[in-house]
């Protein structure tokens, strides 16, 4: 497989750094079916209170201005000024739900993010040859064109319908009285718009899941890129493995400095060697002081060899001990019995000397 093809994944590190540069998932159709269902509902809820209140204010303004005992001409601007605040009261508190909407619909897609890097001026953005590129010869563009013309489509043959099955309702509306035909009106506007935003909210998903698809596919690394981060962001590999191996080396040194020290060596008899030290009068139990298998068995063998320490064959115990106790760690209750047998017979040993 080629080096250069972007096979992996990208990690949380590329995805956050791409986020502090501005190139972010964001579809504008969710921002835009957003803005039509909120100003739907609020239409929905709130449209007949404002919209009869437009027209009780007109009809009494038109009442008053035929009628033989009219007001003066002030008294019918102050009337009007204050409905018309009511109105543009109303107006302003949709505006400003829609306005809270977009923004909050803009955060739902990929959260908070300020930076001025998508501001910054890129030579890149002044070549006409990239720009037609873009244009014409890109998945994003392709995409958009099929969706719009689809889209355009949807809502034409939405509209071209509802006309078709309620055209006798709307070739009636000039019989109503005008509050009536006003009213049925509104109601075939609200029916057909739900519908609108039907199929709106249909198109965002669709439009946000191919943008959040190609904005990861977009980010994806090679395996290069992803050793490169891994190196900056976890330390270079053979570092690590340095580091661990001197670590490792360092441990051993100060383990093997402890096997003389200890009471008896337990073996089986060169697989493992389990160093263990027990001073009757100021220890629980017997602690494991240095552990080893193979090569660092017989290292650990020599050295109690060395220094006279005790070596006590016992192949299951040693297995045993090496497998579950730590070194720096004291014998299990399980080990009691069997290891309280090993340091009897080194202590009756030592008598006998």
């Amino acid at each position: 497989m080629p080096s250069g093809n972007k096979t992996e994944k990208p990690t949380p590190r590329r995805i956050q750094k791409a986020k502090e540069e501005g190139n972010v998932p964001k579809s504008l159709e969710v921002n835009s079916v957003a803005v039509l269902l909120t100003g739907f509902l609020l239409l929905w809820l709130f449209g007949p209170k404002i919209f009869g209140e437009f027209l009780s204010t007109s009809f009494k303004s038109i009442e008053t201005f035929i009628s033989p005992q009219r007001l003066s001409s002030n008294d019918l601007i102050l009337f009007w000024e204050y409905h018309l605040e009511r109105l543009f009261l109303w107006l302003f508190l949709l505006l400003l739900a829609t306005l809270l909407v977009a923004i909050i619909s803009n955060i739902a897609q990929f959260g908070v993010v300020f930076t001025s890097k998508p501001l910054g001026f890129k030579f890149e953005r002044l070549n006409p040859l990239k720009g037609l590129k873009n244009i014409f010869f890109s998945l994003n563009s392709l995409f958009e064109l099929v969706k719009n013309l689809l889209k355009i489509a949807v809502i034409i043959g939405i509209a071209y319908f509802f006309v078709i099955s309620h055209l006798e309702e709307i070739l009636s509306l000039y019989q109503f009285p005008l509050e009536r035909g006003l009213s049925v009106l509104s109601h075939l506007i609200l029916t057909v718009s739900g519908y609108i935003v039907a199929v709106g909210a249909i198109v965002a998903v669709i439009d946000y899941s191919f943008k959040r698809w190609k904005w990861l596919k977009d980010l994806m690394m090679t395996r290069e890129e992803l050793k490169e981060e891994l190196k900056q962001t976890e330390g270079n590999p053979e570092v690590k493995r340095e580091l661990r191996r001197r670590m490792k080396q360092i441990a051993t040194r100060r383990m093997m400095q402890e096997v003389p020290k200890a009471t008896v060596v337990i073996t089986n008899p060169t697989h493992y060697a389990v160093a263990l030290k027990y001073d009757i009068n100021t220890d629980n139990a017997p602690k494991v002081v240095a552990k080893g298998a193979d090569n660092l068995a017989k290292r650990i063998i020599e050295v109690a060899k060395e220094h006279g320490v005790e070596i006590y064959r016992d192949p299951p115990l040693a297995r045993a001990l090496y497998t579950s106790v730590e070194v720096g760690q004291e014998i299990p209750e399980k080990f009691y019995q069997a290891v309280a047998k090993v340091i009897a017979y080194v202590y009756g040993k030592r008598k006998q000397i």
